[in-house]
């Protein structure tokens, strides 16, 4: 009886033992596979640097050269229609206020006025019309393109990111610092294989890191 008893003593102590034993593996393989699951997880998220696209974007870059030569000639036709209503200021001066003469030209200056105003804001109306055009057809290519990249490489979610310093001194920079939804990260940064697609095949001429987004003048 007493021999019987102490087996039972011992099984009982084994099971136990056993069922302590399952238990730290599944503790152990729980922890393992949640580990795994954060670290794929964290793998499929990556980071693109927007302000960094577009300044070495070359078709960007190209397309808003063209914008600026466009304004630069818009600019030296409205400078030679300056320099005519110039003209007829001046000879203006050589008339005596009232004389029909003196009329005649003041009306024809107001309609030349007129005109040139009308001249302008048509002017900068389509120039602005053409740059939103450039910047949205860039943005779309870009973003097209980094959905592709994304779904080839098994990548689940692209944030924005900007990589450059916050300038304490200049109160704008601190802002868009503060505003930025990516305050830190460690993971994959694809914004140079999305600039390696975009580029491909455009001459790069003007594709300089850290050169100045081009701004037309208007």
């Amino acid at each position: 009886m007493r021999t019987s008893f102490v087996q039972q003593g011992v099984l009982k102590v084994k099971r136990i033992l056993s069922c302590f034993c399952v238990a730290v593996a599944l503790a152990v393989f729980c922890q393992a596979s949640t580990a795994s699951a954060q670290q794929a997880s964290a793998g499929n998220i990556a980071v693109i640097d927007i302000p960094v696209i577009f300044k070495n974007h070359a078709l960007f870059k190209k397309q808003m050269d063209e914008l600026k030569v466009s304004v630069d000639a818009a600019e030296q036709a409205l400078t030679q229609d300056r320099d005519e209503m110039k003209k007829m200021v001046e000879e203006l001066q050589g008339y005596k206020a009232g004389t029909p003469e003196y009329k005649a030209l003041e009306e024809k200056m107001a309609k030349v006025q007129a005109n040139l105003q009308v001249k302008v804001g048509m002017q900068k109306k389509d120039f602005m019309e053409r740059e939103a055009r450039v910047y949205f057809n860039t943005y779309n290519q870009v973003t097209q393109t980094v959905s592709t990249f994304a779904q080839r490489h098994h990548i689940t979610l692209v944030l924005r990111y900007n990589s450059n310093e916050i300038d304490p001194t200049n109160r704008q920079s601190v802002l868009e610092g503060v505003n930025r939804p990516v305050i830190y990260q460690n993971q994959i940064d694809i914004t140079y294989d999305i600039l390696n697609i975009l580029n491909n095949g455009v001459q790069q001429n003007a594709a300089v890191p850290g050169s100045q987004v081009p701004q037309p003048r208007f």
